[in-house]
């Protein structure tokens, strides 16, 4: 079984890049000096994951405010809809409105965020993109209330953006990306609200089998902001290679009562959400028990989602603490 470490999304923006966007914003500076800082931090942060031996490189996704920008900004079809709350936290997003059907030749939309000759410069580096279902549980669509269509259309959508984000995997795949990572908060939390139906996770497996399979790379669909815990054979079932859970959501004894024999397991057991500091060891204790239990292809250990809330100094410090983890886990 292989085991590792590496982050799973945004990370926290140091103050000095505050204070170069604050500038900007008030006509104090300019949008260059935000990009120069963004590059530096960015730079900063690759070279901190490669010293600590994380397994793959990601990027600090500073250049995006929220996760579901490069679709909203970039594909045809899409506009910039209202500022929401993301998922109770104190960042905020803007909901995508489509107006009609998604053209899957419509590529590209990530790669201007992203710092592809940094990230490919040595070791695997992985790029997180929406999973179809939080895109189509979080969009709104033009003549209807966001979900509130049939069945039938439900299903039409999420499929024609689970071909789009498909080919946007393939086409980062050929730039060098080995590992795709599809972001799926709303699955989870809507689990955890008691709001989700049969539907729900039919539609999630229909996008997955669209897009779960990439050759090239390797799939995680990374759950986070709920208790997977009630459906955890469900996920474990869809095509992809594997599976992330948030385990500051999920109790670990619903995580070892499954196998995930041919699957890779990804435990989330580093909250992205506190600044309190984990104890590694225990961490490394936590990664074996549910290893001898779960019998997975491949075994990671991150935290359960970007280190974005607690931003820059505290980020540092979740990834020393996996750094120190896949030390104790190795002795």
């Amino acid at each position: 079984m292989n085991f590792g470490v590496y982050l799973t999304g945004a990370f926290g923006q140091s103050q000095a890049l505050y204070d170069a966007r604050n500038a900007a914003k008030r006509g104090r500076g300019f949008p260059e000096a935000v990009e120069r800082q963004i590059l530096e931090d960015t730079k900063t942060v690759i070279e901190k994951q490669k010293e600590a031996g994380l397994s793959f490189v990601i990027d600090s996704m500073l250049r995006m405010y929220h996760l579901l920008q490069p679709f909203s900004e970039n594909v045809p079809g899409v506009k910039i809809g209202p500022q929401e709350n993301w998922f109770n936290n104190n960042v905020f997003f803007w909901r995508p409105e489509i107006s009609g059907k998604i053209d899957a030749s419509a590529t590209g939309f990530t790669v201007k965020y992203l710092h592809t000759d940094l990230l490919l410069q040595g070791g695997d580096a992985t790029v997180v993109l929406p999973s179809p279902y939080t895109l189509i549980a979080l969009s709104t669509f033009k003549g209807v209330k966001g979900y509130e269509m049939h069945p039938a259309e439900q299903r039409s959508k999420i499929i024609d953006i689970a071909n789009l984000i498909k080919a946007e995997a393939q086409n980062l795949v050929k730039k060098g990306f080995k590992r795709i990572q599809y972001d799926e908060p709303a699955i989870v939390n809507r689990q955890s609200l008691g709001s989700l139906t049969r539907t729900d996770i039919s539609l999630l497996a229909s996008a997955m089998r669209q897009c779960g399979r990439i050759s090239g790379a390797t799939t995680i669909l990374h759950t986070y902001f709920g208790d997977a815990g009630p459906i955890m054979e469900q996920l474990r079932d869809l095509e992809t290679d594997g599976i992330g859970i948030d385990c500051t959501e999920t109790r670990l004894d619903d995580v070892s009562k499954h196998k995930f024999t041919g699957k890779e397991l990804v435990l989330g057991l580093v909250n992205a959400r506190t600044t309190a500091r984990e104890n590694p060891e225990s961490l490394a204790k936590k990664v074996r028990m549910v290893a001898e239990a779960t019998d997975p292809k491949a075994l990671w250990l991150t935290p359960n989602t970007g280190t974005e809330y607690i931003g820059w100094a505290h980020g540092l410090e979740k990834l020393a603490v996996l750094k120190a983890a896949k030390e104790h886990f190795e002795k």
